[in-house]
């Protein structure tokens, strides 16, 4: 079945190629093959990932107008419902001179900051095999309608998600990334909003371009797409249910980018009302007014050396003691590479620190490139801390192989 759908695909891509070429169109088919493994650092040594991925892309261009979409054919020897064909995005493209039309199933991506999010909610992430993804892999597309109006000095960008997606959580006996549960102990996440227009996305953003500034505001009618869990007895079967929940939630925020020499400096800001936050006794939850705030610097040094960090703070207003989370929390990031051999060779490494949970997450690689077509890369996960989630991920620090063919 497998095979089929990709020489389905394939012949489909040359007679569209064929047939542009006479009505004058233009068509353009490209994408990639990659293959990542990855093995546990710890005993008893297993396993961590072993997949493969054909990604297929096509465009057709007639004017201002466009029609793109991706697939990706995979398989995924250890989770299996991970193998088979996926469409990942599919969406008309009208690229006017005063109204820009993208219609259907894309990636939205809002704000400034690097692997964080603060504005960026629109687009979920799959954490299937939690972060053992590059960033842009696990971004999950949405069905929208985004109209905006592409001006010189600034733009307004209008956004309608019918019905939202979410996170999607790591989950089965045959995934190494699921979250480890008590004995007689379940998850349940499948209490998502219904699909109905009152639980739609809608949201709006003004950019500004000035010659040494650029900034934005936006606003934006989601939900937390990460879900909040809080833990329920189930009476007949005798054992404890954990329990997703998703609530509406107002976002007003906006952010800025200032070019200054070899630095740029990026802010964010972003206040969430109507947050839920589990209490302490996981039973129950409250809803909060949350604000956060990130600060980062990037630095081109030159000599191929690039140094990126990030500081994020958020403070969850009205707070009481019953909250099961502080009061202020904080993240740090930091990003360094360096290229050498005639930029053919990539070294960086990428960090994530929870200052109060004081754990963290390291991802050393290097990259280096065959041919303009084809990388290898060898790399490292690196988890611990002495609490929350990358603590409870330590047994999980794996080394990682990957082989990318460009097309």
């Amino acid at each position: 079945m497998f095979k089929k759908t990709v020489f389905a695909l394939l012949s489909a891509a040359i007679a569209l190629s064929v047939h542009a070429q006479e009505d004058e169109l233009s068509l353009q088919l490209n994408g990639f093959v990659d293959s990542y493994h990855a093995l546990q650092v710890e005993h008893p040594h297993k396993i961590m990932s072993s997949r493969t991925r054909l990604r297929l892309e096509m465009r057709a261009n007639y004017g201002e107008a466009s029609l793109f979409s991706s697939v990706n054919l995979a398989y995924n020897s250890l989770i299996k419902d991970q193998s088979g064909a996926f469409l990942r995005e599919a969406y008309f493209d009208y690229a006017g001179k005063y109204l820009e039309v993208k219609a259907g199933r894309q990636i939205i991506t809002w704000g400034v900051a690097d692997g964080l999010r603060l504005t960026d909610l629109i687009s979920p992430m799959d954490y299937t095999e939690f972060m053992a993804n590059d960033y842009d892999d696990i971004r999950v597309p949405v069905n929208a309608i985004n109209l905006k109006y592409p001006g010189e000095s600034f733009s307004a960008e209008l956004v309608f998600v019918p019905v939202p997606e979410y996170f999607v959580m790591p989950s089965g006996e045959d995934n190494p990334w699921t979250m480890p549960l008590p004995a007689n102990t379940s998850m349940d996440l499948s209490g998502t909003p219904e699909k109905r227009l009152k639980n739609s996305e809608v949201g709006g953003r003004l950019r500004f371009f000035l010659e040494n500034l650029d900034f934005s505001l936006t606003a934006l009618r989601t939900f937390n797409k990460s879900p909040v869990t809080i833990a329920s007895f189930n009476p007949e079967t005798k054992s404890a249910v954990i329990k997703g929940i998703y609530e509406p939630m107002n976002v007003v925020g906006g952010d800025v980018s200032i070019p200054a020499g070899e630095l740029v400096i990026r802010g964010e800001v972003a206040a969430y009302f109507g947050e839920p936050i589990a209490l302490k006794n996981s039973r129950d939850y409250w809803l909060r007014k949350t604000f956060n705030a990130l600060l980062g610097i990037d630095w081109y040094a030159g000599d191929n050396w690039t140094f990126m960090f990030q500081y994020m703070h958020k403070v969850v207003m009205d707070y009481r003691e019953v909250l099961g989370t502080e009061q202020n929390t904080s993240m740090l990031t930091a990003r360094i590479s360096k290229e050498l051999l005639n930029n053919t060779l990539k070294l960086s490494v990428y960090g994530m620190y929870d200052v109060d949970n004081v754990g963290f997450y390291i991802r050393p690689a290097a990259d280096y490139l065959l041919s303009d077509q084809i990388t290898v890369s060898l790399g490292s996960d690196i988890l611990g801390g002495r609490r929350g989630t990358f603590k409870t991920y330590k047994k999980n620090t794996q080394i990682w192989v990957k082989g990318k063919y460009f097309f």
